[in-house]
């Protein structure tokens, strides 16, 4: 139905006018994933917060490269539009018990069961259910077990936004730093490219010396929060400032990553604040 007129219309939906349906979805992800205590993260670098255990539950490892939806044991499962409407991110709130960066995003696809001793290409595969174009979405190499000390590259086939093949720069991989779980590693787009519609495969230069278990995820961010001080509640108001209300797609599979100055693993308490039109 496309975005709001003014800032009557939007007053006039989160209050429930014309079907509005006003939407506060609260969340909480405590530091513990299996029902042990998370490892430490790495300061300074992603980490994923999907295997976190808290409300909603944690999600679990992939298999097969798969597209999750609102649905998939994980997400953030806010209530889908009701027919023609479309969803509207208008704010979120968050607190972290490490200061950093909290990155709201939408997982179009995953897989697991990737190795750090294999030097031939890993088939990713599988194929998007949202964000079609390709536009914004991102490559992330996703840490689920240990792989090995010894440290390498890793590099990924994709297919862009024209539909042209193309290969990432290669990534440091393996070693202190790069291969700790819940880490994520950006492979960063080839240059000139927007977007990814599909990841063919990604290729580890050089055995790290431990298997491990790693996959792919294919992830649109949405929304950023700093948080600048520990403990300290932050609010992201999309309607008064950048990057304005964000269209959430329905189905989306709505989950969290964390970029911290510090190397303990991140608690997080928080909520999104939706409304249809």
């Amino acid at each position: 139905m496309g975005a709001f007129v003014d800032l009557s219309e939007i007053l006039h939906r989160v209050t429930g006018g014309s079907g509005g349906n006003p939407e506060h979805l609260f969340f909480h992800k405590e530091a513990r994933i299996a029902g042990a205590a998370a490892p430490a993260v790495i300061a300074g670098a992603l980490s994923s917060l999907w295997l976190y255990q808290g409300s909603p539950a944690h999600g679990d490892i992939p298999g097969v490269a798969s597209a999750p939806t609102n649905t998939t044991p994980g997400a953030l499962r806010f209530t889908p539009p009701t027919g023609v409407q479309q969803k509207w991110l208008l704010g979120m709130t968050a607190t972290v018990r490490v200061a950093g960066t909290l990155t709201l995003y939408d997982r179009l696809l995953h897989n697991g069961g990737l190795s750090g001793t294999v030097i031939t290409p890993q088939v990713v595969g599988g194929s998007l259910t949202r964000n079609l174009s390709g536009i914004g979405n991102e490559i992330w190499v996703e840490i689920y077990t240990l792989v090995g000390t010894t440290g390498t590259t890793i590099t990924a086939s994709y297919v862009n936004e024209l539909d042209v093949t193309r290969t990432t720069p290669a990534m440091s991989f393996g070693g202190t730093g790069n291969r700790e779980a819940t880490r994520l590693i950006h492979l960063p787009r080839a240059s000139g490219d927007r977007g990814v519609k599909s990841v063919i495969s990604v290729t580890v230069l050089a055995s790290t010396g431990t298997a491990g278990s790693f996959g792919v995820t294919v992830a649109r961010p949405l929304a950023l929060v700093p948080i600048n001080m520990a403990s300290v509640g932050a609010v992201r108001d999309f309607i008064s400032g950048l990057p304005s209300v964000l269209e959430v797609p329905a189905g989306a599979c709505l989950t969290l990553a964390h970029y911290p100055t510090n190397t303990p693993a991140p608690a997080v308490f928080g909520s999104l604040h939706m409304v249809e039109k």
